[in-house]
């Protein structure tokens, strides 16, 4: 990411995470339509889409820039994920993509290897989705 980004800029987020076996979650959020997409790859009945309403928006709007998922989004892109990031023994990956208001888009993906603020971003997740962001 060359140039600077900013999370005001942050048009459509989406976060996923999945196992070895190919079971996860992914998460979208398109700030631009005010959605919250939600797949479930161990249940095919637990999918939505629904609005973000105005206190899911603050709360994302508030916590989303402490994960500091931008900055380890690109330490791991540079081969810095050690810096940020910690090995596990879990066969467990996690992308993230982001589209900015300039048409840009980012994304960074780690495979047993998993940022250290990634639970600041989990909680955030389950904070907006009410739904549990951790593989089985």
């Amino acid at each position: 990411m060359s140039e600077v980004r900013n999370y005001d800029n942050i048009v459509v987020l989406e976060v996923g995470i999945s196992s070895f076996s190919g079971g996860g979650f992914k998460v979208k959020y398109d700030f631009k339509r005010n959605l919250i997409s939600w797949s479930d790859g161990y249940m095919w009945n637990n999918n939505f889409v629904k609005a973000i309403n105005s206190d899911k928006r603050r709360l994302i709007e508030d916590r989303l820039p402490n994960t500091n998922m931008l900055e380890w989004m690109c330490a791991y892109n540079e081969g810095q994920c050690d810096m940020v990031g910690r090995k596990t023994a879990n066969p467990f990956c996690w992308k993230i993509e982001v589209l900015f208001d300039d048409d840009k888009k980012y994304e960074a993906v780690g495979k047993q290897h998993f940022p250290m603020k990634w639970d600041s971003l989990r909680y955030l997740i389950e904070d907006t989705t009410e739904c549990t962001f951790r593989l089985r």
